[in-house]
């Protein structure tokens, strides 16, 4: 079980977030991450797919502070339609593309612009494992932007058809992702999460999102989403893009 040093931790961030509104080259940096180191290697395949990880009491985002981009199976017409009918889907994304529009539009170097106009994209699962193709390695080569998944409607559902659209559900879905952070597996031991943001959240908000993302990520009840840390965490640090490191936990040497 890991004890998070409260003191020690606030010192840290509060050291962080002083030097981010000093240094000319952090004052865009807004995401401060803790960053993991395992005992030993996590040893999952990197899927590029984020998993969610909740955080009980300081949320990170609202989806109306986001520019968020759907992207569904074709025809994205039906879907359009439905949540544009829901008061509470209405204005949920910005844009709403069909997977065969984003090749179109978007493959590529044009891809660029969807990573700089959006700040949130989610897919529909079914077309999720074709976006690495069509969205390049812009997107994938860190995991800021990685698009999340959702599904259209509930699982199981039998009463609903594939082209069916549960704006309820989506919403639901889509709350979770904003609200809540997350991270993505790998095979390695180190593991970088946000855990707030820089002029938005104290620093004993973040202790508290660290508090519950180490819970997750070593609590073996909560696998397979969570817990995927099983030997232990040797050492955290606390961190913005381009800050400097600064420790919380574990020996340093």
């Amino acid at each position: 079980m890991v004890k998070i040093d409260e003191e020690l931790s606030n010192r840290a961030l509060s050291s962080l977030l002083k030097h981010c509104s000093t240094d000319e080259s952090l004052r865009n940096d807004k995401d401060v991450q803790v960053i993991i180191n395992a005992s030993k290697k996590i040893g999952i395949k990197n899927d590029h797919t984020p998993r969610i990880i909740p955080l009980r009491e300081s949320k990170l985002h609202r989806p109306k502070d986001l520019r968020i981009l759907l992207i569904t199976k074709d025809p994205s017409t039906t879907y359009r339609e439905s949540l544009a009918k829901d008061e509470t889907t209405t204005d949920l994304f910005k844009e709403i593309l069909s997977i065969k529009n984003l090749k179109r539009r978007f493959r590529g170097v044009k891809s660029i612009q969807l990573y700089k106009e959006f700040d949130l994209i989610v897919a529909d699962f079914r077309v999720h494992h074709l976006l690495p193709d069509v969205l390049g390695s812009k997107f994938y080569h860190g995991t800021k932007k990685l698009p999340y998944v959702i599904r259209m409607t509930r699982p199981y559902d039998k009463s609903k058809t594939s082209q069916d659209c549960d704006s309820a559900f989506v919403r639901a879905q889509l709350r979770s992702i904003c609200k809540n952070t997350s991270y993505v597996p790998n095979s390695d031991n180190c593991l970088g999460v946000r855990i707030g943001r820089v002029g938005k959240h104290s620093t004993q908000e973040m202790v508290e999102n660290i508090k519950d993302v180490v819970n997750f990520l070593t609590d073996k009840s909560k696998r397979p989403q969570g817990g995927v840390i099983r030997d232990g965490i040797s050492s955290m640090f606390v961190k913005t893009t381009n800050s400097p490191s600064l420790p919380i936990y574990g020996e340093q040497k």
